[in-house]
């Protein structure tokens, strides 16, 4: 019992500070791939995404957003992700489309 609170304490320090983390970043992301996106627009669709996933209690799977929301992170501030991809972070219209297109291909039979 003792270590599973200390475990789940660990796995919230770690998303307070990848939020910290991103909170910081999303300027100079922004900036760097040129979004046509305002700096609060971006923070508050990144809280959006952190309170999404508020009511995961499996200390693997917040481990594992972690560890996933870090590449994400290490991605857009080395420019490795293409403009577009950081873009569809915070425009729900491209998300949809690339979500529609998806199950598209899928009912034909495509493999992307």
């Amino acid at each position: 019992s003792t270590n599973f609170v200390q475990k789940s304490e660990e796995a919230r320090k770690g998303v307070l500070s990848l939020y910290r983390d991103f909170y910081r970043e999303l300027d100079w992301t922004c900036r760097s791939h040129l979004l046509n996106v305002s700096i609060a627009a971006a923070r508050q669709k990144m809280k959006e995404q952190f309170v999404r996933n508020k009511n995961i209690t499996d200390v693997r799977m917040i481990d594992m957003l972690v560890v996933k929301g870090r590449m994400t992170l290490e991605e857009m501030h080395h420019q490795w992700s293409q403009d577009y991809n950081c873009y569809a972070y915070f425009d729900d219209t491209i998300t949809q489309k690339e979500k529609s297109c998806r199950k598209r291909a899928h009912i034909h039979g495509q493999i992307l």
